[in-house]
Protein backbone atom coordinates (compact mmCIF):
# COMPACT_ATOMS: atom_id res chain seq x y z
CA UNK A 1 0.00 0.00 0.00
CA UNK A 2 2.92 2.72 0.85
CA UNK A 3 4.19 1.44 -2.55
CA UNK A 4 1.55 2.60 -4.30
CA UNK A 5 0.50 5.80 -1.99
CA UNK A 6 3.86 6.70 -2.62
CA UNK A 7 3.79 6.00 -6.84
CA UNK A 8 0.53 7.97 -6.68
CA UNK A 9 2.65 11.06 -5.16
CA UNK A 10 5.30 11.10 -7.38
CA UNK A 11 2.97 10.82 -10.62
CA UNK A 12 1.45 14.11 -8.70
CA UNK A 13 4.48 16.09 -8.61
CA UNK A 14 5.37 15.18 -12.31
CA UNK A 15 2.14 16.10 -13.62
CA UNK A 16 2.30 19.47 -11.79
CA UNK A 17 5.49 20.22 -13.12
CA UNK A 18 4.13 19.19 -16.51
CA UNK A 19 1.33 21.72 -16.10
CA UNK A 20 3.96 24.48 -14.60
CA UNK A 21 6.21 24.25 -17.83
CA UNK A 22 3.29 24.81 -19.94
CA UNK A 23 2.09 28.12 -18.45
CA UNK A 24 2.92 31.29 -20.64
CA UNK A 25 5.74 33.04 -19.54
CA UNK A 26 4.91 36.46 -17.44
CA UNK A 27 4.90 39.63 -20.09
CA UNK A 28 6.57 41.65 -20.46
CA UNK A 29 8.87 37.94 -21.50
CA UNK A 30 7.34 36.29 -24.75
CA UNK A 31 6.56 32.53 -25.23
CA UNK A 32 6.11 29.78 -22.63
CA UNK A 33 8.30 29.58 -19.18
CA UNK A 34 10.34 27.34 -20.85
CA UNK A 35 10.23 28.75 -24.40
CA UNK A 36 13.74 30.37 -24.08
CA UNK A 37 16.61 27.78 -22.87
CA UNK A 38 20.62 28.48 -22.15
CA UNK A 39 23.85 26.94 -20.75
CA UNK A 40 27.33 27.32 -21.23
CA UNK A 41 30.19 25.16 -23.04
CA UNK A 42 33.53 25.59 -21.88
CA UNK A 43 37.10 24.11 -22.83
CA UNK A 44 35.81 22.88 -26.47
CA UNK A 45 40.12 22.81 -27.38
CA UNK A 46 40.82 20.37 -24.75
CA UNK A 47 37.23 18.21 -25.12
CA UNK A 48 33.80 17.87 -27.10
CA UNK A 49 30.60 18.40 -25.40
CA UNK A 50 27.42 17.08 -26.49
CA UNK A 51 23.87 18.51 -26.15
CA UNK A 52 20.78 16.17 -26.19
CA UNK A 53 17.51 17.12 -26.98
CA UNK A 54 14.29 15.84 -26.43
CA UNK A 55 10.52 16.74 -27.26
CA UNK A 56 7.96 15.92 -24.59
CA UNK A 57 5.25 15.74 -26.69
CA UNK A 58 2.95 18.49 -25.68
CA UNK A 59 1.73 19.06 -29.19
CA UNK A 60 0.65 15.10 -30.47
CA UNK A 61 -2.17 15.76 -32.17
CA UNK A 62 -5.18 12.95 -30.75
CA UNK A 63 -5.34 9.96 -32.68
CA UNK A 64 -1.74 9.70 -33.71
CA UNK A 65 -0.51 7.27 -30.83
CA UNK A 66 2.30 5.47 -33.16
CA UNK A 67 3.37 7.75 -36.02
CA UNK A 68 6.10 10.49 -35.72
CA UNK A 69 4.13 13.82 -35.16
CA UNK A 70 4.25 16.38 -32.49
CA UNK A 71 7.32 17.82 -33.99
CA UNK A 72 8.73 21.40 -32.16
CA UNK A 73 11.56 23.27 -33.56
CA UNK A 74 15.41 23.34 -31.84
CA UNK A 75 16.53 27.10 -32.69
CA UNK A 76 20.27 27.08 -31.71
CA UNK A 77 22.05 30.02 -31.31
CA UNK A 78 26.00 30.07 -30.50
CA UNK A 79 27.64 33.12 -29.31
CA UNK A 80 31.33 33.28 -29.03
CA UNK A 81 33.81 36.17 -29.06
CA UNK A 82 36.15 37.71 -31.04
CA UNK A 83 39.26 37.59 -29.54
CA UNK A 84 40.56 40.70 -28.45
CA UNK A 85 37.78 42.94 -29.67
CA UNK A 86 34.98 40.61 -28.06
CA UNK A 87 36.78 38.47 -25.44
CA UNK A 88 33.21 38.51 -23.36
CA UNK A 89 31.89 36.45 -26.32
CA UNK A 90 28.75 38.39 -27.84
CA UNK A 91 29.05 37.93 -31.29
CA UNK A 92 26.88 35.34 -32.93
CA UNK A 93 28.77 32.79 -34.19
CA UNK A 94 26.83 30.16 -35.66
CA UNK A 95 23.01 29.47 -35.37
CA UNK A 96 20.87 26.36 -36.86
CA UNK A 97 17.89 24.79 -36.63
CA UNK A 98 16.57 21.06 -35.82
CA UNK A 99 12.93 19.39 -36.11
CA UNK A 100 12.21 16.72 -33.37
CA UNK A 101 9.20 14.45 -32.91
CA UNK A 102 7.04 13.90 -29.49
CA UNK A 103 9.47 11.93 -27.46
CA UNK A 104 12.11 12.21 -30.48
CA UNK A 105 15.65 12.56 -29.34
CA UNK A 106 18.62 14.63 -31.03
CA UNK A 107 22.11 14.83 -30.16
CA UNK A 108 24.48 17.73 -31.50
CA UNK A 109 28.31 17.83 -30.57
CA UNK A 110 29.84 21.13 -29.76
CA UNK A 111 32.64 20.60 -32.04
CA UNK A 112 29.62 20.75 -35.33
CA UNK A 113 28.20 24.04 -33.47
CA UNK A 114 31.84 25.71 -33.72
CA UNK A 115 33.08 24.06 -36.48
CA UNK A 116 31.89 26.87 -38.69
CA UNK A 117 32.13 30.25 -37.08
CA UNK A 118 31.20 33.04 -38.91
CA UNK A 119 33.90 35.11 -36.80
CA UNK A 120 36.35 32.72 -38.12
CA UNK A 121 38.16 31.99 -35.04
CA UNK A 122 38.49 29.09 -33.08
CA UNK A 123 36.44 29.08 -29.80
CA UNK A 124 37.55 27.74 -26.60
CA UNK A 125 34.33 28.41 -24.90
CA UNK A 126 30.72 28.95 -26.00
CA UNK A 127 27.22 30.53 -24.74
CA UNK A 128 24.41 28.46 -26.25
CA UNK A 129 20.33 29.72 -26.59
CA UNK A 130 17.85 27.51 -27.64
CA UNK A 131 14.36 29.19 -28.90
CA UNK A 132 11.49 26.30 -29.10
CA UNK A 133 9.14 26.84 -31.90
CA UNK A 134 6.48 24.54 -34.22
CA UNK A 135 6.84 24.23 -37.39
CA UNK A 136 5.38 26.90 -39.71
CA UNK A 137 4.16 23.35 -41.44
CA UNK A 138 2.31 22.83 -39.32
CA UNK A 139 3.34 19.89 -36.05
CA UNK A 140 1.80 16.81 -37.76
CA UNK A 141 4.72 16.66 -40.61
CA UNK A 142 8.35 16.34 -39.83
CA UNK A 143 8.82 20.25 -40.59
CA UNK A 144 12.22 20.01 -41.31
CA UNK A 145 11.85 22.43 -44.68
CA UNK A 146 10.02 24.56 -42.06
CA UNK A 147 12.20 25.21 -39.23
CA UNK A 148 14.19 28.22 -39.48
CA UNK A 149 16.33 29.81 -37.29
CA UNK A 150 15.89 33.24 -38.89
CA UNK A 151 12.33 32.91 -38.72
CA UNK A 152 11.39 33.05 -35.10
CA UNK A 153 7.85 34.54 -34.48
CA UNK A 154 7.34 38.70 -34.98
CA UNK A 155 5.11 38.93 -31.94
CA UNK A 156 4.30 36.74 -28.57
CA UNK A 157 2.04 34.03 -30.67
CA UNK A 158 1.91 31.23 -28.50
CA UNK A 159 1.62 27.32 -30.54
CA UNK A 160 -1.08 26.09 -28.13
CA UNK A 161 -4.33 23.90 -28.33
CA UNK A 162 -7.59 23.77 -29.42
CA UNK A 163 -10.64 22.48 -27.95
CA UNK A 164 -10.24 19.69 -29.39
CA UNK A 165 -6.88 18.96 -28.61
CA UNK A 166 -5.04 19.66 -32.12
CA UNK A 167 -2.30 22.71 -32.66
CA UNK A 168 -3.24 25.95 -33.40
CA UNK A 169 -0.65 28.90 -34.63
CA UNK A 170 2.31 26.71 -35.95
CA UNK A 171 5.12 28.67 -36.01
CA UNK A 172 4.45 30.15 -32.93
CA UNK A 173 6.61 29.39 -29.47
CA UNK A 174 6.37 25.92 -28.71
CA UNK A 175 6.77 24.25 -24.92
CA UNK A 176 7.77 20.90 -23.93
CA UNK A 177 11.46 21.20 -25.31
CA UNK A 178 14.32 20.26 -22.92
CA UNK A 179 18.72 20.12 -23.69
CA UNK A 180 20.81 18.61 -21.44
CA UNK A 181 25.29 19.44 -21.91
CA UNK A 182 27.63 17.99 -20.87
CA UNK A 183 30.89 19.79 -19.57
CA UNK A 184 34.80 18.88 -19.09
CA UNK A 185 36.85 20.62 -16.44
CA UNK A 186 40.04 20.76 -15.64
CA UNK A 187 40.79 22.42 -12.17
CA UNK A 188 40.95 20.99 -9.96
CA UNK A 189 41.43 18.43 -11.77
CA UNK A 190 39.88 16.89 -14.73
CA UNK A 191 36.51 15.61 -14.15
CA UNK A 192 33.24 15.75 -16.28
CA UNK A 193 29.31 16.82 -15.34
CA UNK A 194 26.16 17.28 -17.24
CA UNK A 195 23.57 20.27 -16.75
CA UNK A 196 19.91 20.79 -18.07
CA UNK A 197 19.39 23.85 -19.53
CA UNK A 198 18.22 26.73 -17.79
CA UNK A 199 15.01 28.57 -18.50
CA UNK A 200 15.03 32.21 -18.73
CA UNK A 201 12.81 34.62 -20.08
CA UNK A 202 12.79 36.18 -23.71
CA UNK A 203 12.03 39.70 -24.47
CA UNK A 204 11.35 40.94 -27.35
CA UNK A 205 14.89 42.49 -27.48
CA UNK A 206 16.39 39.34 -27.55
CA UNK A 207 14.17 38.32 -29.93
CA UNK A 208 15.26 40.61 -32.37
CA UNK A 209 19.12 40.01 -31.73
CA UNK A 210 19.00 36.46 -32.24
CA UNK A 211 16.41 36.35 -35.48
CA UNK A 212 18.27 39.45 -37.25
CA UNK A 213 21.74 38.36 -36.57
CA UNK A 214 20.62 34.62 -37.48
CA UNK A 215 18.93 36.52 -40.53
CA UNK A 216 22.46 38.03 -41.72
CA UNK A 217 24.58 34.98 -41.32
CA UNK A 218 22.05 32.69 -43.66
CA UNK A 219 21.90 35.96 -46.02
CA UNK A 220 25.41 37.24 -46.38
CA UNK A 221 28.40 34.84 -44.07
CA UNK A 222 28.47 32.53 -47.28
CA UNK A 223 27.92 29.55 -45.64
CA UNK A 224 30.06 30.36 -42.45
CA UNK A 225 27.78 30.38 -39.35
CA UNK A 226 25.35 27.91 -40.42
CA UNK A 227 26.10 24.58 -37.91
CA UNK A 228 24.94 21.41 -38.56
CA UNK A 229 22.59 19.23 -36.47
CA UNK A 230 21.35 15.47 -37.45
CA UNK A 231 17.49 16.19 -39.28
Amino acid sequence: MNRRLLACFAMLVLCGCSLFAQEPAVAPAWGYEDTFQLDVLQNLQTADAVINLTNAGFYTPLGSLFTNTGYICANIYVFGGLAPADPSGEQLAACCTCAISRNGVRSVRASQLISNPLTNVKLSAASVKIVWTTPSSGVTSSGAGSCNAAGLPTANVLAGLNGGGQPTNNGGFATGGRAWATHWHTVPTAFGTETRFTEVPLTAAERNVLNENCAFIIGNGSGAGICGVPG
